[in-house]
């Protein structure tokens, strides 16, 4: 072919010219397939960059929704005044208990242990670590666990076993001597409305 690429064209004989002609076609067959072959590489190339920033995305898109889910908690700034609100409900609910009465043995004997307790049930009843975490998704509805947990916290008592245990905690000390006598008083005096403690004088 390389001859016949020097020959002059006017001397090319008819089946030199063809024979030259299909040679050409065929030469610009494979150019064309060779480009060809690198636009698509190139494109596959794109395509799994472009999976790739997408995969990305929806990984970063998670990681924000699953921020904004553990952000979205009653100790968040964001609501600090819902989580205020939901300080006094409980705090409310325990006094309640109590009747109001700081003199009562109950509030002598256990004051100390119910304002803790209610926000550990309510931990407790939502499945979490700590109350802190409760989630305020959708905090207005009726539904959420916001609303749920003060319905709740309205309703709260501690069980018999809690009110026992915590009784038989301070017979140990107070037998031990290290009760205080403030608290001697008022454990004698519950344990003789309560039927040495048998009954829980905080259930409806």
């Amino acid at each position: 072919m390389e001859n016949l690429l020097n020959k002059p064209t006017n001397e090319l004989t008819k089946s030199e010219r063809e024979y030259l002609k299909n040679e050409l076609n065929e030469m610009d067959k494979d150019e064309i397939k060779n480009e060809l072959e690198e636009i698509r590489n190139a494109q596959e190339g794109y395509n799994t960059r472009i999976e790739i920033v997408e995969k990305e995305t929806h990984k970063q898109g998670d990681s924000i929704k699953k921020l904004e889910k553990n952000t979205n908690v009653i100790c968040s700034p964001f609501h600090s005044k819902r989580k205020r609100n939901f300080n006094k409900l409980c705090k409310a609910r325990v006094w309640k208990l109590f009747d109001h009465d700081k003199d009562s043995c109950e509030y002598v004997l256990f004051s100390h242990f119910f304002f803790k307790k209610i926000y550990g049930d309510i931990a407790t009843h939502f499945d979490l670590d700590t109350w802190h975490d409760l989630s305020m998704e959708k905090f207005d509805e009726e539904n959420s666990t916001y609303s749920k947990a003060k319905e709740f916290a309205s309703y709260w008592t501690p069980s018999n076993w809690y009110v026992k245990e915590c009784i038989n905690g301070m017979i140990v000390k107070r037998d031990k001597g290290i009760l205080s006598p403030e608290r001697c008083r008022a454990l004698t005096e519950y344990l003789r409305i309560t039927d040495n403690g048998e009954i829980n004088p905080f259930v409806a």
